[in-house]
């Protein structure tokens, strides 16, 4: 029977312990796992609790006390399922802990090909089974220590559910004979997350801002000073950069252009608590040199300015969304399916930008699985030949 939610859970704070711990998950034929980071807290996110729940009980492993050492060979074994709920994020983290994962449920990824709108595990929860959970504690620190109670119970109601959602909505995903593209695409979400771990994002601070591509020519050189100066300082003080000074703050200061601390205080948010005080004489400085220095260095320009392609291979590529699209559209309506089903859309986008059209090219595609090039490579390869059907 499924882990009960008010059952207390055991905290786990020695490796030793964790590692007893996992040995005996590993005689379970399925676990429930979560975790909860400080990314909301931190300038880089890492694990604070790993949540754990067999069909019995429920662990949670304080991750800032132990190493997660123990439980990565649990974690990669394919004889023990793990349900997850959103792989992509606790996949990075963990890997970045040095623990992988394999032969991955994840519900949220089956919600969403079974076409349901609502795919928060409070929502599923609710719509699916009929359970309410408590969500005060979604954006608490999870850094901070002693863990209390409340906190306790709030984790091991992530995880608890999880095993009777992941058999409802699994029932529904066998009859509706979508398994292989569910398993696929989480497959492919899990490779994504684990290469994205440890990395930095290569791009400048100011080019990962949204809707940095629609700010004038003027503002740029500004911005570009300015998201270099907050994200020294969110490094320093340990925070994400938007607790520093949010973006839409940083568009509003590059459109003043403030010379002055009375005129910088004029704008909405940019001299609100203590921090943004305290970086007011940088930011200033950062208005100035980009007032007075225009230059965006071409190494950098490339990241926003899109590459402009020829007339002739643009029209081509948007024939050839058009055509996959309308083609996914059919076959979703034809079969009564979610057309993520039928093709994900990170690999129309693959397909649209082929240099190759043979079925070799299709099959190389990330995420697409040899499943969609058996069934469905002839329908491809005429969506993508050049003059279609």
């Amino acid at each position: 029977m499924p882990a009960d939610a008010r059952a207390q859970p055991v905290l786990i704070t020695r490796e030793d312990d964790l590692a007893r711990a996992a040995l005996r998950l590993t005689e379970a034929r399925r676990i429930a796992v979560d975790l909860e980071s400080n990314g909301m807290f931190a300038y880089r996110a890492t694990a604070c609790i790993v949540q754990i729940a067999s069909e019995g009980d429920v662990i949670l492993v304080d991750a800032l006390k132990t190493s997660l050492a123990p439980l990565a060979e649990l974690m990669t074994s394919r004889a023990t399922e793990k349900i997850i709920h959103d792989v992509a994020f606790d996949a990075r983290i963990l890997a970045e802990a040095r623990v992988a994962l394999a032969n991955v449920r994840d519900t949220s990824l089956a919600a969403r090909m079974l076409g349901r709108t609502a795919t928060g595990l409070a929502s599923l929860l609710d719509v699916e089974l009929g359970v309410s959970i408590d969500k005060k504690m979604q954006q608490h620190d999870w850094s901070e220590r002693p863990l209390t109670p409340s906190a306790l119970t709030y984790l091991a109601g992530d995880v608890a559910h999880l095993h009777a959602l992941r058999d409802r909505l699994w029932t529904e995903v066998e009859e509706r004979g979508i398994a292989d593209a569910v398993e696929e695409e989480t497959r492919y979400r899990l490779a994504q997350a684990v290469a994205a771990a440890g990395t930095e994002d290569p791009r400048p601070p100011y080019v990962r801002l949204k809707g940095i591509e629609r700010v004038p020519e003027a503002e740029l050189a500004i911005l570009r000073h300015l998201a270099e100066i907050r994200e020294r300082h969110a490094r320093d003080l340990d925070v994400p950069p938007y607790k520093v000074l949010a973006p839409d703050v940083l568009f509003a200061i590059a459109r003043a252009k403030p010379t002055t601390l009375d005129e910088l205080s004029q704008i909405k948010g940019a001299m609100s608590g203590r921090r943004a005080r305290a970086l007011a004489p940088d930011v200033l400085d950062a208005v100035a040199v980009g007032i007075e220095d225009v230059t965006i260095p071409d190494e950098e320009r490339v990241w926003f300015d899109k590459p402009r392609l020829a007339a002739g291979v643009a029209r081509k590529r948007r024939a050839r969304e058009q055509r996959l699209t309308k083609w996914r559209k059919d076959e979703a309506k034809r079969r009564g399916v979610d057309e993520q089903v039928v093709l994900p859309g990170h690999c129309l986008h693959d397909l649209a930008d082929l240099a190759e059209v043979s079925l070799e090219a299709i099959a190389a595609v990330p995420g697409i699985g040899a499943f969609r090039v058996a069934r469905d490579g002839a329908a491809l390869l005429t969506a993508i030949a050049e003059e279609g059907p």
